[in-house]
């Protein structure tokens, strides 16, 4: 009897375990009212037929044209090393007035506890496009509690990367990426936004060893 419970016990901790880390990658665009689409990977609406990779094709609102894509593991990344990557193209029509799309990419079940993610994006805009990042140690997907990064950019061309401290982060957690983008009238914007863990220490102490070794090698081989 001992043993049948505690095996019970187990299993019982096993699937919480596997419940609490699942992988829900999903993407989502939003006008900010009634318009609004949510995508799985691999579920309604996804036109990638890749685990790991999530695509949308179709209107939003105001915008009547709209790729956008997401990744993240197993295409990029894993769990214990979180890799977000969202591009998108989105093209608003002529009608006056401020235009706006908010477009998301989340995933859940990030088990690596880094010290602190850097934010980076390239990309155009007739507009204006503001990128958020964040974590949540709940591991809810589009959870936006806790903010890491936050920037407003002006187009036509713009280029940078923001680091912030991961300060509250517990495993597993949701990373999601949040981008608001602006058009007045007819517009189009494209862009490229990734987050990932800012490298420890010890990796720039391992990278600039390796480095130097092959600095000393070139120069004794140049002698020989």
């Amino acid at each position: 009897m001992r043993r049948t419970t505690g095996a019970l016990a187990v299993i019982t901790f096993i699937l919480a375990l596997m419940t609490t880390s699942a992988h829900a990658l999903s993407i989502r665009l939003t006008d900010g009212g009634a318009n609004t689409v949510t995508i799985a990977d691999n579920g309604v609406g996804d036109i990638n037929p890749m685990t790991g990779a999530v695509t949308y094709l179709g209107s939003i609102g105001a915008y009547i044209a709209n790729v956008t894509t997401g990744f993240s593991y197993p295409i990029l990344g894993t769990p214990a090393y979180p890799r977000l990557d969202l591009g998108s193209i989105d093209v608003s029509g002529g009608s006056d007035g401020t235009n706006k799309l908010y477009v998301y990419l989340t995933d859940t079940g990030f088990t690596g506890a880094y010290p602190g993610f850097a934010a980076s994006i390239g990309g155009t805009s007739s507009g204006t496009v503001k990128y958020s990042t964040y974590f949540d140690a709940g591991n809810i997907p589009f959870a936006m509690d806790t903010l890491l990064t936050e920037e407003l950019y002006s187009g036509p061309i713009f280029s940078d990367i923001n680091t912030a401290a991961a300060v509250g982060l517990d495993v597993p957690y949701s990373l999601t990426e949040a981008l608001e983008i602006t058009h007045t009238g007819f517009g189009a914007t494209s862009f490229n936004a990734e987050l990932a863990p800012v490298p420890e220490p010890g990796t720039f102490l391992l990278l600039g060893t390796g480095l130097m070794g092959l600095a000393i090698y070139g120069r004794r081989r140049a002698r020989g």
